[in-house]
C-alpha cells in the first residue's frame, strides 16, 4: 500500500491517532513513502504507509502554506536519523519544520505536558 494510491501528494501531512486525543504526524513522499519522526523508532525514519498507519486510518491534515511538495519532501530527508526528542524534535516539529513553519506555543504547551506524564507513567511513542 502506498501512499500515491490513496491520493496523498508528495508533501503531504498525514497523521494516525494514537493516545486520547494525540497524533502521530508524518510527510508523504513522491515514492509514496512516510517520513516521521517517532519515538518508538528512535527518530527520522522513512517506511510504508502501512507501517505509519500500524492499521489504523490515517488522515490527511489541511496545508496552511503554499510550500512546494517536493521542497517539503527534500526537508524531510535532510532529517532522516535525526533523533526523536520529546520537547525539541517530535513528530509535529518534524512535519512543521518541513514545511518551514515554527512549532506553536500548544505544540508546545502539549509537549512539555507529554514530557511530565512520561516522567511519571514512562509513556512510549
Amino acid at each position: 500500500m502506498t501512499a500515491r494510491r490513496y491520493g496523498f501528494e508528495p508533501g503531504d501531512v498525514v497523521a494516525i491517532p494514537f493516545g486520547i486525543g494525540l497524533s502521530h504526524y508524518g510527510i508523504v513522499t513522491a515514492q509514496g513513502t512516510v517520513i516521521s519522526n517517532s519515538r518508538k523508532h528512535g527518530g527520522v525514519i522513512e517506511q510504508s504507509l502501512a507501517d505509519f498507519s500500524n492499521g489504523k486510518r490515517v488522515r490527511l491534515c489541511e496545508r496552511t502554506d503554499a510550500l512546494g511538495g517536493a521542497i517539503a519532501e527534500t526537508r524531510a530527508r535532510r532529517r532522516k536519523g535525526q533523533n526523536y526528542h520529546l520537547t525539541e524534535s517530535n513528530c509535529a516539529h518534524f512535519s512543521r519544520y518541513s514545511h518551514r513553519q515554527k512549532p506553536t506555543s500548544i505544540q508546545i504547551a502539549s509537549a512539555t505536558a507529554r514530557t511530565f506524564a512520561d516522567m511519571i507513567f514512562g509513556g512510549r511513542r
